[in-house]
């Protein structure tokens, strides 16, 4: 990845997303501040905008996952942001060369949308990259 912003979301998400696996003891107070800070990274990330459409995926691709991972947070106020996601993830996705990174942005919107078309588009570049 080459946005920091995108690399500190991508962090973050990985540590919430294995917190307490180690057998350690998870604290309240620990994983509230890991929430946190998740949430303003995704908020500050939020407002950026790729100045390519390969930029634009990999900014919507650790928003998915930032906001996919939040804890504690209105179902309203995610859904909002997750259209918005969604909204520009569809004007990007036409841009997109045939990659891997399309391919996942392409299943993060399929995961919020379910649209079949979504999930073919997926299995066409499956079959491209092998």
């Amino acid at each position: 990845m080459e946005n920091p912003l995108c690399n500190s979301v991508s962090s973050l998400v990985k540590k919430l997303r294995e917190y307490g696996e180690d057998g350690a003891p998870v604290y309240v107070n620990e994983l509230t501040e890991l929430n946190g800070q998740l949430k303003q990274l995704c908020v500050e990330l939020l407002s950026q905008k790729g100045d390519a459409p390969e930029a634009e995926a990999e900014i919507l691709v650790s928003l998915f996952k930032g906001y996919d991972t939040l804890l504690f947070t209105s179902s309203c106020e995610t859904e909002g942001v997750i259209q918005q996601l969604l909204d520009r993830s569809a004007a990007v996705l036409q841009q997109l060369p045939v990659s891997q990174l399309k391919c996942l942005l392409l299943l993060y919107c399929y995961e919020h949308t379910g649209e079949e078309e979504m999930m073919e588009e997926i299995k066409r570049i499956l079959g491209v990259i092998k």
